[in-house]
């Protein structure tokens, strides 16, 4: 062998088993029993860690740790973990206006630091990169005009003023989202990078008999019913729940809406108001939340805005068809799988939801494009290139 040969061969082995030290800042306490957010920083920490030429460590406040661990299991139980003791909140100041401690305080050898949610952790040497799902903040009509929305809007306007100089890179779920980041922040524009995320193994399965025996517990069973996953809220549109339901209920008597999912309480009320039609389920566990995808008649989010909507890709993923907002990130999400409605219109949802009840032959198509579109998206693959994002910073 060449000199010339032998000198690749090695920088190639080099290049094939360099190890990479990258610490992922995590809030636990939403990860165990996660929705939302807590969902995707559980499973991309989990798949990233899972490729090769990943050192993985984890930071966190030590009191979700101490509480959350035991109960999530592997691989959480076994990361070398670096723990502060103050609360999260009290923490995150810290780093926001005082830029200490960096992350070099924590883990002297760290390389890359991922904050799997909106946060800041101040760096010396090492690269920042942040994952921000949404500008739902920045934007009119996400969230309710009151005194909530502009507090946390102020509040992330100086977070992301903060990120705006410090971070490396931001990853983001969707192109609508990188674009509306963008927008509201032109200077991170050229360091927002797009990495889907991805449905859990588990809406792929089975539904089994102990999942069936919940839904028969909540009187689902061999019911028809129509699945409005993510609870009541503002942003979810629980106001065209309450506008659409009655004209629905009154054409199909026999139909139920099932909500699960943590509601805001003053629409939770409004909601129970209407009747024994309505059954508000509350939390559930991804099983559960299976087995109730896979039995309903149709999955209506018609959300007014998401950074991606996951609830479509889980429900697809589940072999049930979805009806879903003509706005935000969710046509993106949805492709052609998913009936696609104008979020305003009672009219447009009552028709599309009756259409797909009534329709068996529709039915059964939007099922198979729907699983089809679900698989077009793992975790794999998201942490994947998510490496590939590391890897370009390092």
């Amino acid at each position: 062998m060449s000199n010339t040969a032998a000198s690749l061969q090695h920088h190639q082995t080099s290049t094939a088993t360099k190890t990479a030290n990258v610490m992922l800042y995590v809030h636990m306490r939403n990860i165990y029993r996660s929705t939302g957010a807590g969902r995707v920083a559980r499973q991309l920490s989990e798949h990233v860690s899972r490729r090769d030429g990943m050192n993985v460590h984890i930071l966190a406040d030590r009191a979700d740790h101490d509480s959350v661990v035991d109960k999530v299991g592997e691989p959480w139980s076994s990361f070398p973990y670096h723990l502060f003791a103050a609360d999260t909140s009290i923490q995150q100041r810290r780093w926001l206006f005082m830029h200490s401690p960096v992350a070099e305080r924590y883990w002297p050898d760290v390389q890359l630091v991922h904050c799997m949610g909106e946060s800041y952790v101040p760096t010396s040497r090492a690269k920042l990169v942040v994952t921000a799902h949404d500008a739902a903040y920045f934007d009119q009509g996400a969230h309710p005009k009151n005194f909530s929305t502009w507090k946390q809007s102020i509040k992330w306007r100086i977070l992301y003023r903060t990120l705006s100089n410090h971070a490396d890179a931001f990853h983001t779920i969707s192109h609508f989202s990188a674009d509306r980041l963008g927008h509201a922040f032109p200077g991170i524009r050229s360091r927002l990078k797009v990495i889907y995320i991805a449905v859990p193994p588990v809406f792929f399965q089975p539904v089994d008999g102990k999942n069936r025996q919940f839904l028969q517990e909540k009187g689902l069973l061999n019911r028809p019913y129509v699945l409005f996953p993510g609870g009541l809220h503002y942003r979810k549109n629980a106001d065209l729940v309450f506008q659409t339901w009655p004209v629905l209920s009154k054409q199909m008597p026999e139909l139920l809406l099932v909500v699960p999912g943590h509601s805001d309480p003053e629409l939770a009320a409004r909601a129970t108001a209407l009747g024994d039609s309505v059954r508000l389920l509350g939390f559930v566990e991804d099983e559960e939340l299976h087995a109730l995808y896979a039995g309903a008649q149709v999955v209506w989010f018609p959300s007014r805005y998401e950074g991606f909507g996951l609830p479509v890709l889980e429900a697809m993923a589940s072999g049930a068809p979805v009806v879903t907002s003509n706005s935000s990130s969710l046509p993106e999400v949805a492709g052609d799988a998913g009936i696609l409605v104008d979020p305003n219109s009672v009219t447009a949802s009552v028709d599309a939801i009756l259409a797909v009840i009534n329709g068996s032959t529709m039915r059964t198509e939007m099922i198979q494009k729907g699983h089809a579109r679900a698989q077009q998206f793992t975790w794999s693959a998201s942490a994947a290139r998510m490496h590939e994002l590391y890897s370009s910073l390092l």
